[in-house]
């Protein structure tokens, strides 16, 4: 009786000794792994990429989250939109003297779930700042006649926005290029300082009516 209860509890206890040291050598060897092969490396090499994989550290249980749907090619898909809709932007930013950004793919998905069957309204983001209002109304102008941005994507916030309790002022053109759509921003710095602490406000869900005070300051000093 007394050797049964032993042996029981040897065995359990070499069973735990096992499964820590599986364990840690499953920790150590993650460690190692970069974002791409956490999404779509095949861990426990069953032929599943991990992400649609539902124990994806277990061969023995080959089952996927979706059957129908693999999370890891609608991820390679978007980050191949994502590099062609750069190429398409990158000589464009180098040409107005702007900056540019491709929405992230957390982002396009998200926003796509969330509100638009398509990939993503703004997929290319174009940004240029100038010193005075004036100076970037002009860079504005001159924008929308080389890229021929129509008259319904032009939106002048000074203007649409003027009287509202929405803070934000800028020089808006939205577009379609390559077959991406591209919202490009004129703004100056001074509100491109005040909108980006807006925009991390509005983000977390927060009131960005304690920023109109100082948006009026600036509009009323030319900014």
């Amino acid at each position: 009786m007394l050797y049964s209860i032993y042996f029981n509890l040897l065995k359990i206890h070499n069973e735990k000794i096992f499964k820590v040291t599986v364990c840690s050598y499953i920790m150590q060897k993650r460690k190692s792994m970069t974002n791409h092969q956490y999404i779509h490396g095949d861990y426990d090499n069953d032929g599943v990429p991990n992400i649609d994989d539902r124990r994806p550290f277990d061969k023995t249980k080959k089952e996927k989250v979706n059957k129908e749907i693999s999370l890891s090619k609608t991820f390679r898909y978007v980050e191949s939109k994502r590099r062609a809709a750069a190429k398409v932007a990158k000589p464009i930013a180098k040409r107005h003297g702007m900056k540019y950004r491709i929405k992230g793919t957390y982002s396009i998905i998200n926003k796509a779930v969330r509100s638009n069957p398509q990939v993503s309204g703004d997929m290319i983001g174009l940004r240029a700042e100038a010193k005075k209002r004036i100076e970037a109304k002009k860079k504005w102008q001159e924008f929308n006649k080389i890229q021929k941005v129509p008259n319904k994507g032009q939106d002048n916030k000074y203007k649409t926005l003027m009287g509202s309790t929405n803070p934000y002022r800028a020089f808006h053109s939205d577009f379609s290029i390559g077959g991406f759509g591209a919202e490009a921003q004129f703004r100056t710095k001074k509100f491109g300082k005040l909108n980006d602490n807006m925009h991390i406000v509005h983000k977390n869900k927060g009131n960005t009516k304690k920023f109109l005070p100082k948006s009026k300051k600036l509009v009323k000093g030319g900014y």
